[in-house]
């Protein structure tokens, strides 16, 4: 375990440092987890209405590590994960430049309401009524996640369920949330 954690700071401080080696470094902490990295392009912004009241949008998270993960009450790996692993990372994380966007896609409000109260789930849970922010992200399967940097590049994706509660999610995250925002 502490061998893991030093491997996540010196990776860490890989990133840091800007290093023209950086991106090996990123890819070596994306391949345990099976992520796909992606471009460094921006995400497509988005406004959604949240189950809990008012609206949470991508830009308000602007400086932190953001996992946007699009999910449905019917998927039975979503319903293993979300409310276990991606819940525990959101919860031990809350003091640092990093949230979770769960992204309902084509739910009433209602039932996912209903569902997010009985799982216990806090994090935000946004609800994409007609799956136009599902489409612009181009996701064809549940659950699929984003994983977007604190410069608010994307940095990877990722389709079906993964540990990001275990030790190769939390070097990951450890690496990205110790990134400069820029």
């Amino acid at each position: 375990m502490i061998a893991r954690a030093l491997v996540a700071i010196a990776l860490a401080l890989g990133l840091l440092a800007g290093r023209a080696d950086a991106a090996d470094d990123l890819g070596r902490l994306l391949a345990p987890l099976g992520l796909t990295a992606l471009s460094g392009g921006r995400p497509a912004g988005f406004t959604l209405p949240s189950v809990a009241g008012g609206k949470v949008s991508l830009a308000e998270q602007q400086g932190k590590v953001v996992l946007v993960y699009f999910w449905a009450t019917w998927c039975p790996y979503c319903r293993r994960e979300l409310p276990v692993g991606v819940e525990q990372i959101s919860r031990e994380r809350r003091a640092q430049p990093f949230s979770v966007l769960a992204v309902s896609i084509e739910e009433p409000k209602d039932l996912v309401a209903s569902w997010v109260k009985g799982a216990g789930v806090t994090m935000p849970v946004l609800l994409d009524y007609d799956g136009a922010v599902a489409r612009d992200y181009r996701v064809t399967a549940t659950p699929t996640a984003f994983v977007i940097g604190r410069d608010g590049r994307l940095v990877a994706r990722a389709a079906g369920n993964r540990e990001w509660e275990g030790p190769a999610g939390r070097a990951l995250l450890d690496a990205l949330v110790a990134a400069p925002a820029k």
